[in-house]
């Protein structure tokens, strides 16, 4: 995405309804539970669900990031709070995935807990703050590879806060913010595979990651325009990915 285009992006995003971001998160859930229905349940899985799977994380992490540039006051509450949604999170995630993934593997949430935090602390302690943020992202890295993108995902999570946030009226800042959050949205997905199976990561992983999460957001504001009010319970997102998790474990239950 040129520069230019990028910037524009940035704005149109910015300017969401609260009813966009509502719909944003409709789509995004929905697509999330295709996605896991498919990985869990379908043998061989669609290719098609994995490639709609893609759109899940960036459009997740564009709307955590643009809430985040808000009162920056609560930041630790929002960290709190997603530390203790993870937590919850955990044993329904291990029991669903654990065919899967390895014990350690940390769920999503994981990700924007350990942003936040970071944040937080930068927020309040400076530099000082940073480094210990950093220190807990680092700790968190490995055990998010597995199924939660590791340190791209967490590379991509920070670059999307810093885009969002007053710093990025700079132009240096928002142009590296914006290098790093396309660098890091080309890793997310497949790039390990790309040489060994060039055509179908390229169709069903990469392009997916970099075209489907923007054209959820346009289809948001399209179908909410400026002005669409929230239909949505407040911090519903919470609820619905721990209470899909708790679901899809049970079935895997019955099922084994």
């Amino acid at each position: 995405m040129p520069v230019q285009q990028a910037i524009q992006w940035q704005i149109s995003v910015k300017a969401m309804s609260p009813g966009a971001i509502d719909m944003v998160k409709v789509i995004a859930l929905t697509a999330m539970l295709l996605d896991h229905l498919n990985i869990l349940f379908l043998h061989p899985p669609l290719p098609e669900l994995y490639a709609l799977g893609r759109m899940v994380f960036p459009v997740f992490v564009i709307i955590w990031a643009l809430n985040l540039s808000h009162n920056p006051a609560s930041l630790q509450a929002r960290a709190n709070r997603l530390w203790i949604w993870a937590l919850i999170a955990q044993a329904p995630f291990w029991l669903a995935f654990r065919h899967l993934h390895p014990w350690y593997a940390l769920n999503i949430l994981f990700v924007f807990a350990g942003v936040t935090q970071l944040v937080a602390l930068s927020h309040r302690y400076g530099v000082r703050g940073g480094l210990g943020g950093l220190i807990i992202l680092a700790a968190l890295a490995c055990p998010l590879v597995p199924a939660s993108y590791g340190s791209a995902g967490l590379v991509f999570a920070a670059a999307l806060v810093v885009l969002f946030s007053p710093v990025s009226q700079k132009r240096c800042i928002r142009l590296t913010a914006i290098i790093t959050a396309a660098g890091a949205l080309f890793s997310l997905n497949g790039i390990t595979h790309l040489t060994e199976r060039p055509l179908d990561t390229l169709i069903i992983a990469i392009l997916p990651t970099l075209i489907l999460p923007f054209v959820g957001i346009w289809l948001a504001i399209q179908l909410k325009p400026a002005g669409s009010r929230r239909f949505m319970p407040s911090r519903f997102f919470y609820h619905a990915y721990a209470g899909h998790l708790l679901l899809l474990a049970v079935c895997r239950i019955f099922l084994d």
